[in-house]
């Protein structure tokens, strides 16, 4: 049996910008570290928001600590920053794209993330920007997804081919955003 995503995402960018690293405010603690990065800079690290990737992500197997890292400015687009090498990867709410996406996602998958609620559940997509805007992509197929609560996270497959590896996602994010003003 699987779980539909369908409504796993409530208010996505707020509990990102909640739970997660917003570059703009930024403070030291005692537990927090400094890390330096080519796209942002120097950045607080706070040891409560690093999410743990057990098996990586997919090409980077060999990094297993991410940070979300949420820019005002490139918003939709969020960026996971890796803490062991300087790889930051675009990422987007799979939702934006496509407000239905409801890929069927084995169990056994919640159950690596230790995810008790369909509600702590944060899903994204990696991104793909060319320099040429209109031709960005989003990987649909091979969702990532993240337990809030536990900071643990994985990217899988989704069964069937309902979702593309390479679905493009200029045009809607650019409707998206004129609705939006």
């Amino acid at each position: 049996m699987s779980l539909k995503c369908q409504n796993a995402l409530i208010n996505w960018i707020e509990l990102s910008e909640q739970k997660y690293h917003v570059v703009e405010t930024a403070e030291i603690g005692e537990n927090d570290m400094q890390l330096n990065t080519k796209l942002f800079g120097e950045i607080t690290v706070e040891q409560d928001k690093i999410i743990k990737f057990e098996s990586g992500l997919p090409g980077f197997e060999n990094l297993r600590e991410f940070l979300l890292v949420i820019i005002e400015q490139t918003k939709p687009i969020l960026w996971l920053q890796a803490l062991e090498e300087d790889i930051a990867l675009p990422v987007i709410s799979p939702f934006d794209v496509d407000p239905a996406y409801s890929p069927t996602i084995d169990d056994e998958v919640f159950n690596d993330i230790s995810l008790d609620k369909e509600e702590d559940l944060l899903v994204l997509a990696v991104a793909r920007i060319p320099e040429e805007l209109s031709l960005m992509t989003a990987n649909l197929a091979a969702p990532i997804l993240i337990n809030s609560v536990a900071g643990k996270g994985c990217q899988v497959l989704a069964e069937g081919d309902d979702y593309q590896i390479r679905q493009p996602v200029f045009e809607v994010l650019l409707k998206k955003s004129e609705e939006d003003g």
